[in-house]
């Protein structure tokens, strides 16, 4: 597609030039500008509303429900209807948002006949109601009435909606959920799920009915068209600065990282970083860097992509990660105020002051707290929440002539959030969060939330319950609200101090013995929080770099050699050997040393001194960004069962160490280590680094990356190219629910500079160009669909059968079958033949732009020498409906699945440090080190463990990253998940598939249940230990979940 061809015309000036033609009255709709925007609350289908500065009720509505049926038709016979020619027809507005101010007034509404095009008169809603708009019994208000329509409009198929200004001239808007109309002898469902805004000026609403472009009524094609114009903008308008009531569609580079004085490349554009698009929002740019938005002012987003209420509420607008890093922020105030620096006795801002300085100076991180002392003092994170803490102490930490941890535990010294018991509270001091919850409930309650009363007579609006203790005038924002609303808008999120009471995660829950030991190492390679990375080795190491060798691994092979393996494997066999990859997070290496504000690992000198004395800093409070690479081996019983999957050989290495080059690292051998008490530690060190580097992968990549980022260029192709009624917008619509707004909120706190990810993780400031480089050199669409990403990685035998017991593919084969079988069926009522699919303009339009400009870096700048083939799995255009079939299950699997897989077992398995480190702040020790001295020396047990602990996250960046996960793992109230009903559907034969599909869902949970059941399955049920350890099923692919950290549940989108 030549996108300089693209038509954008001026749907607003065609809807007036229309608009009068059909309205009898012939005069003009006026289009006001919105010079002061009023304030917002949010609806639960995803976006603010605006507190009007007028009321609505006028002296002329407070008499409608006196109005006789006379009069009505009266009022019809003036626009130019009577009786004779004309049918009644009820008309019925819903809406899910609270009635406040002046919803459901000011409406004004024409029907459009599907066949002929025929509009009605336009109908002024409080002239033909049979009441002001009331509650709807469940936070929401309707209202209905009657109109008469001209007998030639006989099958209503659009109808156009536009909200009045206020008489100021101040712009106005309704969120509508649905507006129905019914005669004697049809009903028709228009699903609006949108806001009426008077910037916007007439908006249509089709029925539910889907079309494809060629079966389009005649009535209804200019409409269509229309539409579309709207989203797409025109070549002026795609570039200009949004306004809140912008609808506009168009796609912009990563230009909004950077955040002050820290300064990030954009991702984007360029062949060394190319990157998906995201959203437009035009705020301008300095220096080719997107300015960010004014203090107190969120990013742009279209009203339609926002959060809905409910969704507000407990993600609180998208601000609770910014409450989350001001949470932190208030910790290591708290935490500084110990007699360990002279620079502890100055006042919190001059501390800021100088912090902020000597960091820009050393571009360091931010100071962390005391190391965690051993293994005792990490597991006390949870000791609040535990009914019995020694319950939670590992007995098999050491062999049985070692002592291991038991009862009998020293005494912790008393400091900042940890109490003498030892156990560690984060909870904030009652004021600090107190002054954290109102700043978030701020975030939903407006600044100024402005009159809710007409300034006349300062009646309440309407008949809505939210209003009846309001107080207009009262100086408080709760007063002046009424305190319904106030506990509507507030009651149902909890307190910021929430996220800093840390429940047990399942993984260390009645598990005291299982995650330390090798078995639970691979355990989690096929059912843990990153299961999609893991591959069968089907070649030597030696040949792609690595130095492990036979002699490292022979030793756990129950009498295999590495070469007769990876040969039978090769040759189609069983592999029984396997490996998981990260040697390419050693490209932060290059970019660091090219980077003029790197990190430096250690800062040295006077300037390092005056370090340590202002800040109480070591020089192990960095951040080492390892490499690595680790072989799994595959082990079987006498009768040649498989019983589990351990570790065998863990390679390492960081940019700071002498001698290997940097293709390949030092080797830590399970059998070499692990026999000897004194080196098991090193042992134990690897696998917890390595754990590192798959935290960091997965959340960069596999979570980020591969769904958030990836699915959003479709997103808004979609929104541009394909019209509302096409069944294909319908099909994918609930797969995008959210992700806009979920990713502008992590491009604002999370991934941003200084984001939660720069401070916690130990890709540092590079963390975003890392995603950068792999999306260049790794992702392709074709192999994102879970049957081909398997078989690339040699996960699945030449039937499509997993090799071994592994949930993450065998169930999550499951959810894909069921989609592919559910999408088939449904294309299949629309698309009669591949033919179809070929000549569908619109979907033509939006597979190209997604190529050519949302993935156009890949094959714009020549990184993919496969060419479309490799790229996307075939070149040009989509051709049947197998191939739609396999696109749009590739794209509602990542959206679906594979991000239901990645995200919501993050806090049950990385809030634990032990388990999964974000961060690591020393070089592994290798032989012949000073460090691998110091460890090795040490007596075994707890001074081990506090050795182990310097190298591993401190409890600052424990908490964060704790309370940061415990956010990402939660499923909101209203939350759309795999095993309810597309809301967008209508068709009778749709609305059957997709309920085919829902029972396939319920079947599933069924068969994941038995499965988990199932003592034979390894990786589901028990860690081969011989002890009394609790399964950990593998729930994250069933399909439904109640709200919460629940470690399950598959939502049809990316929505957190």
């Amino acid at each position: 597609m030549d996108l300089r061809s693209l038509r954008a015309g001026d749907s607003v000036s065609k809807r007036k030039t229309q608009s009068a033609a059909s309205s009898s009255s012939g005069s003009l709709m006026r289009l006001r500008k919105n010079n002061t925007p009023t304030p917002l609350l949010t609806t639960p289908h995803g976006t603010p509303y605006q507190l009007s500065s007028q009321n609505h009720v006028t002296a002329e509505s407070a008499k409608l429900n006196e109005r006789t049926r006379n009069m009505r038709v009266y009022a019809a016979k003036a626009q130019g209807a009577s009786s004779a020619d004309s049918v009644e027809w009820k008309w019925h507005i819903h809406s899910t948002l609270p009635l406040l101010g002046d919803s459901g007034a000011r409406l004004k509404l024409i029907v459009i006949d599907a066949n002929s095009g025929i509009k009605s008169p336009e109908f002024d809603v409080d002239d033909w109601a049979w009441s002001l708009p009331r509650d709807d019994g469940s936070n929401g208000w309707k209202r209905e009435g009657a109109i008469l329509l001209p007998k030639n409009i006989k099958s209503p198929g659009a109808v156009l909606i536009r909200k009045e200004p206020v008489e100021n001239g101040d712009s106005a808007r309704d969120y509508i959920t649905s507006f129905e109309l019914i005669c004697a002898t049809s009903k028709h469902t228009f699903p609006v799920s949108s806001w009426i805004c008077s910037d916007h000026g007439e908006r249509v609403f089709f029925s539910g009915t889907a079309y494809l472009l060629k079966d389009t009524p005649a009535g209804m094609k200019s409409e269509r068209d229309i539409d579309l114009e709207a989203l797409r903008g025109t070549y002026g308008s795609r570039d200009d600065k949004r306004k809140e009531t912008d609808r506009i569609y168009w796609y912009q580079t990563y230009n909004d990282l950077s955040t002050g004085a820290l300064i990030r490349p954009n991702l984007g554009h360029t062949k060394d970083l190319p990157y998906p698009r995201r959203i437009a929002t035009n705020r301008g740019n300095v220096e080719d860097r997107e300015v960010p938005p004014p203090p107190g002012e969120e990013i742009w987003l279209p009203l339609d992509d926002r959060f809905g209420n409910e969704k507000a509420q407990e993600f609180n607008a998208g601000s609770q990660l910014g409450v989350a890093t001001a949470a932190f922020t208030v910790i290591a105030e708290a935490a500084d105020v110990k007699d360990r620096a002279p620079i502890t006795l100055l006042p919190s801002l001059t501390i800021g002051i100088i912090r902020t300085i000597i960091a820009k100076i050393l571009r360091l991180f931010s100071p962390p707290l005391d190391y965690f002392e051993d293994f005792e003092d990490v597991i006390a994170m949870y000791k609040k929440a535990s009914s019995s803490f020694e319950a939670l102490l590992p007995t098999k930490l050491y062999p049985e002539v070692t002592a291991n941890p038991g009862a009998t535990r020293k005494v912790r010294k008393a400091s900042s959030f940890r109490s003498a018991d030892g156990t560690w509270d984060f909870e904030l001091k009652k004021k600090d969060a107190v002054q954290l919850d109102n700043l978030t409930t701020e975030e939903r309650v407006p600044i100024q939330v402005g009159p809710l009363y007409g300034s006349a007579t300062g009646t309440p609006a309407g008949r809505s319950a939210f209003t009846e203790d309001s107080k207009p005038g009262a100086s408080g924002k709760k007063e002046r609200v009424g305190s319904k609303l106030w506990d509507f808008l507030t009651g149902n999120t909890p307190s910021v101090n929430n996220l800093f009471n840390f429940n047990i995660p399942r993984v260390l829950d009645s598990r005291p013995n299982a995650w330390h030991s090798d078995e639970e190492f691979g355990r989690q390679a096929v059912a843990g929080y990153n299961p999609c990375v893991i591959k069968a080795l089907t070649e030597l190491p030696e040949t792609f770099g690595s130095a492990i060798r036979e002699e490292h691994v022979i030793g756990d092979l129950q009498g295999d050699t590495m070469k007769d393996l990876v040969s039978e494997a090769k040759a189609g066999g069983k592999p029984r050997l396997y490996y998981i990859d990260y040697w390419d997070l050693s490209a932060i290496w290059a970019l660091a040393d090219k980077d003029p504000a790197k990190i430096d690992v250690k800062p040295t000198g006077w300037l390092g001194k005056l370090l340590q004395f202002f800040l109480g800093r070591t020089d192990e409070g960095q951040a080492v960004q390892h490499a690595g690479r680790a072989i799994l081996y595959l082990k079987k019983d006498a009768e040649g069962n498989d019983v589990g999957l351990i570790p065998v050989a863990i390679e390492l290495a960081h940019k700071e160490q002498p001698g290997p080059a940097p293709s390949f690292g030092h080797v830590y051998s399970r059998s070499q280590l692990s026999a000897d008490p004194s080196t098991e530690a090193v042992w134990r060190l690897a696998k917890m680094i390595f754990k590192s580097l798959d935290s960091s992968f997965h959340q960069l990549i596999s979570h980020w990356l591969r769904t958030h980022c990836v699915l959003e260029p479709f997103y808004i192709a979609l929104r541009r190219q394909i019209s509302a009624m096409h069944p294909v917008y319908k099909l994918m619509l609930p797969h995008f629910r959210y992700t806009v707004n979920i990713n502008r909120n992590a491009r604002a706190s999370l991934i941003n500079a200084g984001g939660v990810i720069e401070k916690t993780f130990s890709a540092g400031p590079y963390a975003m160009r890392l995603s950068s480089i792999v999306y260049g050199k790794d992702w392709n669409f074709a192999t994102e669909a879970l049957p081909e990403d398997l078989k690339t990685r040699g996960m699945v035998d030449a039937n499509g059968k997993p090799w071994l017991d592994y949930p993450y593919a065998t169930d999550g084969l499951d959810v894909w079958n069921a989609l592919t079988s559910y999408f088939d069926k449904y294309l299949r009522l629309y698309y009669k033949s591949d033919e179809d699919v070929e000549n569908d303009a619109e979907l033509k339009e939006w597979w190209s732009e997604v190529k050519t400009v949302g993935h156009g870096d890949l094959m714009e700048f020549g990184l993919r020498p496969g060419g479309e083939e490799q790229l996307w799995g075939f070149e040009g255009n989509i051709t049947s409906v197998q191939q739609l079939v396999r696109v749009l299950a590739t794209i509602a699997w990542l959206g679906s699945g594979h991000h239901a897989a990645v995200n919501f077992g993050q806090y049950d398995y990385t809030s634990f440090v032990l388990n999964a480190p974000s961060l690591v702040r020393k070089p592994m020790p290798a032989p012949g080190d000073k460090s691998w001295e110091k460890l090795t020396r040490a007596p075994v047990g707890e001074k081990q463990e506090a050795i182990i602990m310097t190298y591993l996250s401190d409890p600052f960046t424990a908490a964060t990253v704790a309370a940061t996960v415990k956010l990402l793992s939660t499923h909101a109230r209203d939350e759309q998940t795999l095993d309810e009903m597309n809301p967008h559907l209508v068709d009778p034969d749709a609305c059957v598939a997709n309920q085919d599909f829902i029972e396939d869902m319920k079947r599933l949970e069924q068969t994941i249940e038995m499965r988990n059941a199932d003592s034979k399955n390894w990786a589901r049920f028990r860690l081969a230990l011989g002890d009394t350890a609790r399964p950990l099923p593998y729930t994250l692919l069933l399909p439904g979940s109640p709200a919460g950290v629940t470690m399950r549940g598959v939502p049809y989108s990316v929505s957190i």
